[in-house]
């Protein structure tokens, strides 16, 4: 392997991340848009895109749905019973996807570990805030390109 070969497997492996982030704002809007249906939320088809495509912003996107639903149903009068389903709807698919759709969807196509993923999410949000929960999983995966280079090349 060449010196270039890390940098190269890098953006590649970046290109994934950005692949996957796309195929689990898809995911997401598609999950939205059942359960807001299912909830009878007003306007839920134009929330679940909201909500797909504000997924593509980590942390901050998980927060749109939530406030499109709370004016949404002020707007439309509902009771607090509709709304609780709808939070809970909501609170559901934040759950599967902080927990299964991302740590699944973005370590498999990178070479990762689910495990490791979410412990640098975790990691990366606490000590960095949002920047670091944006920026924890692509710098996982560069570390582990640089890391598999350099332990081939010990090895040789």
């Amino acid at each position: 392997m060449s010196w270039h070969e890390p940098i190269t497997q890098s953006v590649r492996v970046l290109g994934l991340y950005v692949r996957a982030r796309i195929l689990i704002a898809g995911i997401l809007t598609v999950l939205y848009a059942a359960g807001f249906a299912f909830a009878r939320v007003p306007l839920w088809p134009l929330i679940a895109i909201a909500g797909g495509l504000a997924s593509l912003i980590p942390r901050f996107g998980v927060l749109v749905p939530l406030v499109l639903i709370a004016i949404a149903d002020l707007i439309g009068g509902a009771d607090l019973l509709h709304w609780a389903y709808a939070f809970g709807v909501w609170f559901a698919i934040l759950i599967v996807d902080e927990f299964i759709l991302t740590p699944r969807l973005l370590s498999r196509p990178l070479g990762l570990r689910p495990l490791p993923v979410f412990l640098v999410l975790l990691a990366g949000s606490f000590f960095f805030g949002p920047i670091g929960f944006v920026l924890a999983v692509p710098l996982l995966a560069v570390a582990a390109v640089f890391w598999r280079y350099f332990r081939d090349r010990r090895e040789v």
